[in-house]
Formats: C-alpha cells, sequence, structure tokens
C-alpha cells in the first residue's frame, strides 16, 4: 500500500512539475542586444543565460508577467482576450520615448488605467539592473562598465575641447 501511495504521489508531481514549467529553455535567447540607443552608445551585451541560471526564477526581472494570458480581474479591464503574451522583453512594456506627445495623451485619455507610473524603457534597465546588482554586491553598476560612447555619443556629451577635464572632476561644476 505504501509503495502505490508514493509511486502516484512521485507520477503526480511529475505531470504537475511539467505543467509549472515556465518558458522552455530552448525557446529563451541566450543573450539579448541592447541597442535602444545605438545612436550614441555602442550596443550592450546581456548575459540572459547567466541571468537565468543564477536567478532561477523569471520574475525577478519580469515582474508583472510570466508570459501566461491575465487572470486577475484588474489586468483584465485592459488585458482581454486570455492570450498569451507574445514577448517578455522590456521593451514589450516599456515605451522607448515614454514623454513623447503620444505617450503622455495617452496617458491622461484613461486615468484609471494601471501601470501610469512605470518607468520608461532606459529608466527600467536602470532600475533594474544597477539596483539588482547593487543590492546583491555583482556585477557592473558604472556607466562605463557597459556603455562605450560611439562617435556621436562622444560629440554629444563630451563637447569636444569645450568639454570639462574629467581629471578635474568636481572642481569646474560639472561631472
Amino acid at each position: 500500500m505504501h509503495t502505490v501511495t508514493i509511486t502516484i504521489c512521485g507520477i503526480l508531481l511529475t505531470l504537475l512539475a511539467a505543467f509549472i514549467q515556465p518558458v522552455q529553455a530552448e525557446t529563451l535567447p541566450d543573450k539579448i542586444t541592447i541597442e535602444s540607443l545605438k545612436d550614441l552608445y555602442g550596443p550592450v551585451t546581456f548575459g540572459h543565460a547567466q541571468h537565468i541560471a543564477r536567478e532561477r526564477d523569471c520574475a525577478v526581472c519580469h515582474h508583472h508577467t510570466n508570459g501566461a494570458p491575465a487572470s486577475q480581474e484588474k489586468c483584465l479591464r485592459c488585458h482581454r482576450g486570455g492570450h498569451e503574451v507574445k514577448s517578455m522583453g522590456c521593451k514589450s512594456c516599456h515605451e522607448k520615448q515614454p514623454f513623447s506627445a503620444e505617450q503622455v495623451n495617452g496617458k491622461f485619455k484613461n486615468n484609471l488605467q494601471f501601470h501610469q507610473d512605470k518607468p520608461g524603457l532606459k529608466a527600467s534597465y536602470h532600475l533594474s539592473c544597477i539596483g539588482c546588482h547593487k543590492q546583491k554586491g555583482a556585477g557592473p553598476v558604472a556607466c562605463v562598465d557597459c556603455h562605450v560612447l560611439t562617435s556621436s555619443g562622444e560629440a554629444f556629451y563630451r563637447a569636444g575641447k569645450n568639454a570639462p577635464d574629467p581629471n578635474k572632476a568636481g572642481k569646474t561644476g560639472h561631472h
């Protein structure tokens, strides 16, 4: 009797584990290249597989979705239809230009909408990545740890010979 109960429990646990598995590993990219500001910065390569292996929980970064259809009543007000999320990438929820006229006007049209205060794409990267890296004491936290200026970025931020001397930071009122 004991053996039968243990066997049945084992089978049920195996079936349950199969149904609650997150997105299959073969559909996830190992690396993600972020190029949202490619006119000013070179691409930033994000080690997606490395973070999956370390965290083992997609919700650590993908904080409002696991890819499944919305089920909570407050979510269904806008996320109707019951389909799975097509993309769990940051840019599928966070706008590249959050302060554009279109985005700002859209927020005022529906003032009962949730996520009114969600940060834009750039802010979400920085809040999530740097915040987690500081909290865990691991990973890059300084701008130059991830970002390399392009020649356009160099001209925009450094202003050539008119730029403050970075070796005199704090003495000129800049940097």
